[in-house]
């Protein structure tokens, strides 16, 4: 509602400063709206994208006529009520701000950190500060052999792939018989002692005979929950031959690599593979030529399981070290007060991330390209059957999905329909999780994180009735 005043204490100075603002006020919507254009195309529908900057041009062409054209009391109303709206979006931005000191910093990784140790202080949990490479430096103080947990992820790193080409190596597993330290998400650092082939197993089990084998990323591996409490672990009480072939950050390319070098020679009745479905792409494992491989040739081999110790040169020489390196520039990063960032407040992004003007009108979600997923379960589903072995695919949930974010639920429903046409029993994770009414509760911190140990046992629990079941779920 626009407030009545009288303009009798201002004279034509004032009232000419005030045209200058409401033109200002126009020429900014308009070149905001050009500016954007380029993003707003990327994720709106064309028509929504024509509607936004006409409306733009709407309203500088009000402005300019207003400023050249319009009397002295709506000059002053206007440009009032103008710069009170600005002034309201800037306290707006600035409380949400303050709300979340996360956002402060720049780099996504200090802002989790930051997220994870005010949740676990809000529900009473005792928080870890320390780094990973910190964990693992107290250790190794104490005489222990430790050494961060190996990401598969790692191998786009410059350094990590010109090792890669010089030593005709590409390493799938981390350091055999040392203590892994991997993450923390409010309860504690997991660390395991890694087996003779550098995975999360008891000693011997990788070695064979094997009833089941799993494989996947960092939910197979165990993340972040305590040992034996995994959905891994639970099955492993359930069938004693049970070996985790999970690694960290693995996506499609280096999960069937892991395959291929750990599962296939020992032939286990049943194969269960945990897709996360950000990970069925191979992406950046596109441009190794080693994995493409995997995909290419069925009888392709690097032949890890006679190579263990080149394995673990590599990792201690060229991974490691880059792995601390990292968590030491982490924790500048960290232990430097961050300053308000007034930048943003200009921006509004706060503002505009709570208010989400463009939900309904997004364009939906591209669908990811699977044909590499596609080949990789047909590989698996291939070479089991050969044996007389099962397979069982596990989509995976996450936090995205259970809050309903638009490109996840496309990747999963595109995950779905490749699997729906394979050889392969699927455990639908999701929609395990989607009957739970507290589903937040099956995150660990009840945040965007992995599963807790509630989310792992109703996965655990999941896989062991589709081992028991001999049709397809």
């Amino acid at each position: 509602m626009i407030s009545s005043f009288s303009l009798k204490a201002f004279g034509p100075t004032t009232v000419g400063i005030r045209r200058v603002v409401i033109a200002a006020a126009g020429v900014a919507t308009l070149g905001v709206a050009v500016y954007r254009m380029p993003v707003w195309s990327d994720v709106w529908t064309a028509g929504t994208v024509v509607g936004v900057i006409t409306v733009a041009a709407a309203v500088f062409v009000l402005a300019i006529g207003l400023a050249v054209r319009g009397s002295a009391q709506a000059i002053g109303r206007v440009a009032t009520e103008v710069s009170l709206f600005v002034c309201a979006l800037i306290v707006a931005e600035t409380v949400l701000l303050f709300r979340a000191p996360e956002n402060w910093f720049d780099n996504p990784l200090v802002q989790r950190i930051v997220i994870r140790e005010r949740a676990a202080r809000e529900q009473g949990l005792v928080y870890d500060a320390r780094l990973r490479a910190e964990v693992v430096g107290d250790l190794q103080s104490r005489g222990m052999d430790a050494v961060p947990g190996f990401a598969g992820g790692i191998i786009a790193e410059p350094a990590v792939a010109n090792a890669i080409r010089e030593r005709g190596l590409l390493p799938l597993s981390n350091v055999a018989n040392v203590l892994v330290v991997e993450c923390n998400e409010g309860t504690g650092y997991l660390k395991y002692r890694s087996d003779e082939f550098g995975f999360n197993n008891p000693p011997g089990i990788s070695a064979g005979p094997i009833d089941v084998a799993v494989i996947g990323e960092s939910l197979a591996l165990g993340h972040c929950v305590a040992p034996s409490a995994s959905a891994v672990d639970r099955v492993r009480a359930r069938f004693p031959r049970t070996a985790n072939f999970g690694v960290a950050g693995s996506r499609v390319l280096s999960q069937l690599g892991v395959f291929r070098e750990y599962v296939e020679p020992v032939e286990p009745a049943v194969v269960v593979w945990m897709v996360n479905l950000n990970f069925a792409e191979p992406r950046y494992e596109a441009d190794q030529a080693v994995l493409m491989r995997y995909l290419n040739d069925a009888s392709f081999s690097q032949g890890l399981r006679q190579r263990q110790r080149e394995v673990d040169s590599f990792v201690r020489e060229a991974v490691v070290p880059l792995s601390v390196r990292r968590d030491r520039a982490l924790r500048e990063e960290l232990s430097g007060a961050p300053a308000f960032p007034l930048d943003r407040v200009i921006k509004l992004a706060e503002v505009r991330s709570a208010i989400d003007l463009g939900a309904a009108v997004r364009r939906p979600a591209a669908l990811p390209d699977l044909s590499d997923f596609e080949r990789a379960v047909g590989r698996v589903a291939e070479a089991a059957s050969a044996w007389g072995g099962r397979v069982i695919v596990v989509i995976l949930p996450s936090y995205q999905l259970s809050v309903g974010q638009r490109l996840d639920t496309a990747r999963y429903e595109a995950v779905s329909g490749v699997l729906r046409d394979s050889a392969v029993a699927v455990v639908d994770g999701p929609a395990l999780f989607a009957l739970e009414p507290d589903y937040l509760r099956l995150y660990t911190l009840r945040g965007d994180n992995h599963p807790s140990e509630s989310g792992h046992a109703v996965l655990g629990e999941a896989v062991i009735a589709a081992i028991n079941s001999r049709e397809k779920p």
